[in-house]
């Protein structure tokens, strides 16, 4: 009898071999992925002026990524982006975001779930609402706000009298640069859905727009939209390993080799391969013109 990890890296083999359209079926995460209402608000990255976690550009792409930035991350950014000739109208901030968050004053702070799986199945409408409602209710207030200790522990990080807690889009208005957000559910691959939206709006983008992606860390999602981008542009050309190996090279997620002892995250990696590899397939015939479905209904067709 096979071993369920046995049974796991079997499918993926298959799928790895690229037999035409005949993908091994995909990860089963139905009840592992569930909502986690937040309880704090965590600290996300201290204001100081220096750029964000895990910072890297790809001047080719027209394309960054980092973790979340404060505010004075967020101008020291700017900086660099200039010394680009990236200029602040050209930049757009993809938040790849999907549970609340804001700033306090300059600190970037989002109230926390397991997981960051505060907001899952939440529509961003709602999402939104929720979130300018304990952004606002915040302001002119004392508040707390905590690191995640061992074993996920809050730990207090600092309290602070918020004077003005904006919200990552009115920060973008009011800093003067572009913002789209597509709130996506962290440690899995996005969901059709987000990709359908992000390749259609990134349709109606000027020829100088520079993308900026994030998620908390700047790992897991933004390495997913950013390799997503990739491979949009250069699948005709670069295999999907060289691609990955560029993304890695950068300082994002090597999603082709990731391993975890963990049940649950060797699940979630198995989707993120999965689906990265079907993806890959889809961008090599949608721009070979073999199809023009978006990546929605290819998925369904060929799952």
């Amino acid at each position: 009898m096979l071993t369920w990890k046995k049974t796991v890296a079997f499918g993926l083999v298959l799928v790895q071999l690229g037999l035409g359209s005949a993908f091994a079926a995909a990860p089963d995460l139905s009840g592992l992925v569930v909502r986690e209402p937040g309880t704090f608000w965590r600290l996300d990255a201290a204001n100081k002026p220096e750029v964000p976690r895990n910072y890297r550009v790809d001047e080719s792409l027209r394309m960054s990524g980092s973790a979340q930035p404060s505010v004075l991350a967020l101008t020291a950014m700017l900086h660099d982006l200039h010394k680009r000739g990236v200029t602040p109208q050209q930049l757009v901030l993809v938040d790849l975001r999907q549970e609340d968050h804001g700033f306090f004053n300059g600190t970037a702070v989002s109230w926390y779930g397991k997981d960051n799986w505060g907001n899952v199945g939440r529509s961003e409408a709602w999402i939104t609402k929720d979130e300018e409602k304990r952004l606002t209710a915040a302001e002119e207030k004392n508040m707390t706000y905590y690191d995640l200790g061992k074993k996920k522990v809050p730990v207090p990080a600092g309290t602070t009298y918020v004077a003005i807690a904006p919200t990552e889009e009115q920060l973008a208005s009011i800093m003067g640069i572009g913002y789209k957000r597509f709130p996506s559910t962290d440690h899995i691959w996005p969901a059709a859905s987000e990709i359908d939206q992000f390749l259609a709006w990134s349709q109606t983008l000027p020829k100088d727009a520079w993308l900026h992606f994030h998620c908390e860390a700047g790992v897991g999602r933004t390495t997913a939209f950013m390799t997503i981008w990739d491979i949009w542009h250069n699948v005709q050309k670069d295999s999907l390993e060289s691609i990955c190996a560029r993304e890695t090279a950068l300082g994002g997620q090597d999603i082709l080799h990731l391993t975890s002892k963990n049940k649950t995250k060797e699940l979630e990696n198995a989707d993120k391969q999965y689906h990265l590899r079907q993806f890959y397939e889809y961008a090599k015939a949608y721009q070979s013109g073999q199809t023009q479905e978006p990546w929605s209904a290819y998925l369904q067709q060929h799952s």
